[in-house]
């Protein structure tokens, strides 16, 4: 009976997974998840239901009847069920096959399906309540151990598909999320734990634990049956998701009796003994490391209730296991040694962190000051972390240690106040790069491509780094003949790290209208991107650039183009041209300029940033023969030379400006930033030097112009007034502030899961980067209490993983300066324990649902820098006009600012003479909105949008002397304007006018801005087809 069901299950579980495995099948028959996720479910109660098919008969109500059923009796309807459908097999031959009435089969058999299967899900729970009941803590499992381990792993797969987005558990109550995920945490703590035990030398597992075990995977398999099956109606309910809620709290409730269990097993555990094999052993142990660590992460993040002195040793124990993962994860020299001394290590840490002492600490029921094993546990906890260093001093100096990465960083010196404010005046940069030598290389490209035959072909242009390829593949992509002769010309940069479904957004976006079709297209899976792309490209004539590939089989996929080194000739030229411009060189450093040109080897990089040097510094014979001198006159290969020009040029830069492009390496590489906020960042990390009577962000703006003078940043677009709004780095200077950033104990970057959960704190970090999935980032459990900066980026944006609680950032980083989260927060509010980041002076946030921001932000004294990144409206609380130092609002949609019901007088209002920026604010055009716009009356930036009503527009904002930039939006209603009374302040260099519907007698209003350089005129603009201009008017209009 038993291998029949199993038997049964098992090929159709099979066939479905190949069905699923295949993308074009998937994408037409939808409902094959669907079918293989239920089988997964059905699976794991089977497994466990069979073990209990001696048990005593069922009672069970269908349609308010109750019925008596045997176990076996019900576990053979279920495989009669399954020998109806091998129309599932025959799909999956049809397959092999490739026929082409798979779709027909499909879209019949699957509905069939899947109401066959949902038929058993109300006896299934029964079945699982009634097995649940029966047990108890006083009885013997049924289970062989093996096999309920087999079960808990069954059930941790259940769990990690009701936590994906294929189940539409994020629909719910995000209380409900975080259950399943601590859920998940428990039962890989019993999973971890029994292996454990055993290889320690525990002969026999308590029963009242393994009954305890039991009970709880029945519970939680029945719990992840009931919600695999819900349905819009039930997900959507609230009393559905509160039952849901409590069955979970029973589930991870704590049992103080288990932990004193749990502690009595591994006190009497005695020496490592080898179940498997080595890597076998060494898995096991690092799945309880991974476990303790969890668990002790989670004692952290309530660390305020212990004391002083417990935290600091839990926080050296955590760093410890930490630690011990990194050894646990290498090859190890004498493996049977070192596993025999870390299972001891990990059973002390295992005794402590199940001391039930700090677990009532950790669910509320008593203060840590209260507990009378105090003193025990902190003897314990420094116990065990000498043993830790102990152990770590015996193996230091191993070939172990020495293939660790090195993560340890010591903290930056603070800027130095009485550092002189030294800018070099450098000029605007200029639209097109000067280019030396590329003409004829230009057109040998140009020449294959448009002489080519008329299926795909594919030009590599190969050369080493920093020789001019991506400058030669911009200068063909423009080239007016290219234009002409293909109708869709695409871009993407590739680089080293890529997924293909960001690359294929990427291609999909490169004709600059990525706005709004960008987060349609995340939305796709990979298939219907290229189903997307073939359509966009098929019987058309098309360019597809690849940018910074590394893959060296894409590179050769037809005959490459091998870019030469520049001659010595066109070398001088470019660094002439780079330093002096359209003026002739002196002819006393001709000489000297031939010999730096010479020594940068042909490399057109190396020449530019050697120059980018030379041009900010005084033209002296004699600081030209040092900086001569400096550059390498020995045979090196060419990435080396690039290098050694980084390197003099990064020691003649001035301080401040080391720091500024160092902290560069903290965006992804060939990643294209925005100016405003990198430069929002350097003014809240201290970079930029406080200047009385000078904005900050003046000044930021010079270092950033300095950086692109000298040739070490470069702009990817401009402004319309005038000066940057993206920016990048070449790939070989990122790679050379990543590692002087690292080397200089400046900034430590983080890629990945694998360097995530194998980085060691150091004590002291200043600043992290972290560019990977947010999930990752979860399972990591990093915890640096002292870092100053966090700025984590998702590594996949396609794919889709929402925070649900950063309340543990709060609680852990309490001395951050600096928080960036570019991930998806899925919460409406922003927790009020963001009240705790009293240093915090940038703070950024991604919320697609977020709504409120609480009161109590206002206790941020210092922050300088609020953005929200929402899908919606996002109201600010009025207490945010009590933050004196903010100098940007940037809300993303829109924003509203809520009034107290006393705050109506204006000699009472307070307000914000720092606000550099706000953007979106949503107000009424009358006197309540100019009310609000009196508030901020130094803001240069100003986006706005009328909160709607009425066919009114009025509001003054001449008082507002040193606007700029201003983008006015009306509201969605039809016919004219009934009354209209706009006035602008006379400093006002560019206008955006959107839905407004302006009257054309009162356009003259903007004709009359002495100032006014950028007019842009949006939907809607103004009412009328005819604009008569008065002479004299649009003095500066340049666009």
């Amino acid at each position: 009976m038993d291998m029949a069901s199993t038997c049964s299950i098992d090929r159709v579980f099979l066939d479905l997974q190949s069905l699923v495995d295949n993308p074009p099948v998937m994408y037409r028959i939808p409902k094959i998840r669907a079918a293989y996720l239920d089988i997964k479910f059905l699976k794991t109660f089977v497994m466990s239901a069979r073990k209990w098919s001696h048990c005593n008969d069922l009672y069970l109500e269908s349609d308010n009847v109750v019925k008596k059923v045997s176990l076996p009796s019900f576990l053979s309807c279920i495989e009669d069920t399954f020998h109806k459908y091998e129309d599932i097999h025959s799909l999956f031959l049809m397959l092999k096959s490739d026929a082409r009435d798979i779709l027909y089969v499909g879209n019949e058999v699957f509905p069939k399906f899947l109401k066959q299967i949902k038929s058993f899900k109300q006896e299934i729970i029964q079945v699982y309540f009634n097995l649940a009941s029966s047990r108890s803590l006083e009885s013997n499992s049924c289970m062989p151990v093996d096999e309920l381990m087999e079960f808990i792993d069954l059930i941790l797969q259940n769990l990690a598909d009701l936590t994906t987005c294929n189940l539409s558990i994020f629909d719910m109550d995000p209380q409900v999320i975080t259950q399943f995920q601590a859920l998940e945490a428990k039962l890989t703590f019993l999973k971890s734990f029994v292996p454990f035990a055993k290889l320690r030398g525990t002969a026999d597992i308590p029963a009242l634990l393994l009954a305890h075990f039991e009970v709880m995977a029945l519970n939680a398999a029945r719990l992840c049956y009931m919600c695999s099956f819900w349905d819009d109606e039930e997900r959507h309910n609230p009393e559905f998701c509160s039952m849901i809620y409590e069955q979970q709290q029973k589930i991870t409730a704590v049992d103080f009796q288990v932990y004193e269990i749990y502690i009595e097993v591994l006190r009497a555990t005695r020496s490592s003994k080898s179940l498997h094999n080595r890597m076998m052993d060494k898995q096991i142990l690092n799945n309880f490391n991974d476990s303790l660590i969890s668990c002790l992460w989670e004692l952290l993040c309530c660390s305020s209730s212990f004391m002083d002195s417990t935290k600091d040793e839990m926080g050296i124990l955590y760093a410890g296991l930490r630690f011990l993962r990194s050894i646990l994860r290498e090859q190890q020299e004498k493996m049977d040694e070192q596993n025999e001394k870390i299972g001891a290590l990990l059973t002390e840490a295992g005794i402590i962190i199940c001391s039930p002492s700090l677990n009532r600490v950790k669910e509320g029921e008593v203060s840590f000051l209260e507990s009378t094993e105090a003193c025990d546990c902190y003897d314990m906890l420094a116990n065990t972390n000498i043993h830790i260093k102990h152990f770590k001093d015996q193996i230091s100096g191993s070939s172990i240690i020495e293939s660790l990465p090195s993560f340890h960083s010591l903290r930056v010196p603070e800027v130095s106040k009485a550092s002189s404010h030294m800018l070099s005046k450098v000029k605007m940069p200029i639209a097109h790069e000067v280019m030396v030598g590329l003409d004829d290389e230009a057109e040998k490209v140009i020449e294959r491509l448009l002489s080519g035959p008329e299926q795909v072909e594919i030009v590599p242009i190969v050369g080493m780094a920093g020789l001019g390829k991506t400058t030669l593949a911009e200068k063909v992509y423009n080239d007016s003949s290219i234009i002409f002769n293909f109708q869709i010309r695409l871009w993407c940069t590739v680089s080293q790290e890529f997924d293909m479904k960001s690359l294929l957004i990427q291609i999909l976006c490169s004709n600059g209208k990525q706005s709004s079709m960008d987060e349609e297209l995340k939305k796709l899976n990979e298939h219907e991107l290229l189903q997307k792309l073939y359509q966009r490209l098929k019987m058309k004539r098309y360019l597809v650039v690849f940018d910074d590939v590394w893959d060296i089989k894409v590179q050769y996929g037809g005959e490459p183009h091998n870019l030469r080194p520049l001659s010595e000739k066109e070398s001088f030229e470019l660094l002439h041209k780079k330093v002096f411009g359209k003026e002739d060189c002196p002819q006393a450093f001709h000489g000297l300029g031939m010999e730096i040109a010479k020594k940068c080897k042909g490399l057109p990089l190396s020449i530019v940033v050697a120059a980018g040097a030379l041009a900010t510094t005084e033209h002296d014979i004699l600081v030209w023969e040092e900086f001569a001198e400096s550059l390498t006159s020995t045979m090196v290969s060419g990435a080396g030379q690039c290098k050694k020009s980084l390197e003099v040029s990064y020691e003649h830069l001035p301080y401040h400006l080391k720091e500024c492009l160092l902290y560069f390496a903290a965006f992804r590489e060939d990643e294209k930033i925005g100016a405003k906020n990198l430069m929002r960042l350097w003014i809240a990390e201290g970079f930029v030097e406080k200047i009385e009577g000078e904005r900050s962000e003046d000044i930021a703006e010079e270092y950033l112009m300095d950086l692109i003078g000298r040739n070490l940043v470069m702009v990817s677009e401009n402004r319309s007034i005038g000066g940057v709004k993206t920016c990048y780095i070449h790939d070989l200077i990122f790679e050379f502030c990543k590692g002087e950033a690292k080397e200089k104990k400046f900034l430590q970057v983080l890629q990945g899961y694998d360097e995530l959960s194998n980085f060691n704190e150091p004590p002291n970090l200043p600043r992290l980067s972290i560019c990977s999935s947010g999930e990752d980032f979860i399972k990591s459990k990093l915890f640096c209490p002292h870092l100053d900066t966090l700025l984590l980026c998702n590594a996949t944006p396609g794919y889709e993983f929402d925070l649900l609680n950063i309340s543990f950032l709060f609680g852990i980083y309490k001395h951050l300066k600096v928080l960036n989260l570019d991930i998806n927060l899925r919460l409406e509010e922003l927790p009020t324990e963001v009240e705790s980041l009293l240093c915090l002076r940038y703070l950024a946030l991604t919320g697609r649902t977020m709504k409120f921001i609480p009161p109590s932000i206002a206790k941020l004294s210092h922050l300088e820098t609020f953005c929200v990144y929402s899908g919606g409206l996002v109201s600010l609380p009025d207490s945010i006009w009590n933050m004196k130092k903010l100098r940007q609002v940037c809300v993303r949609r829109r924003v509203v600012i809520r009034f107290s019901c006393n705050d109506n007088v204006l000699e009472n209002l307070s307000s914000l003479p720092n606000l550099d920026t706000l953007s979106n604010l949503y107000l009424s055009y009358d006197q309540e909105g100019e009310n609000i716009l009196r508030r901020i009356p130094n803001v240069r930036r100003l986006k706005i949008f009328n909160l709607g009503g009425q066919n009114i527009v009025c509001c003054n904002m001449s008082r507002l002397e040193c606007l700029e930039s201003l983008v006015l939006a009306g509201y969605s209603l039809s016919g004219s304007q009934e009354h209209v009374d706009l006035s602008f302040p006379m400093n006002l260099k560019k206008l955006c006018l959107f839905n407004l519907r302006l009257p054309g007698r009162k356009m003259s209003l903007i004709e009359q801005l002495p100032n006014l350089e950028v007019l842009k005129l949006r939907w809607r603009s103004m009412e009328g087809q005819k604009w008569e201009l008065m002479e004299g008017g649009f003095p500066k209009l340049r666009s």
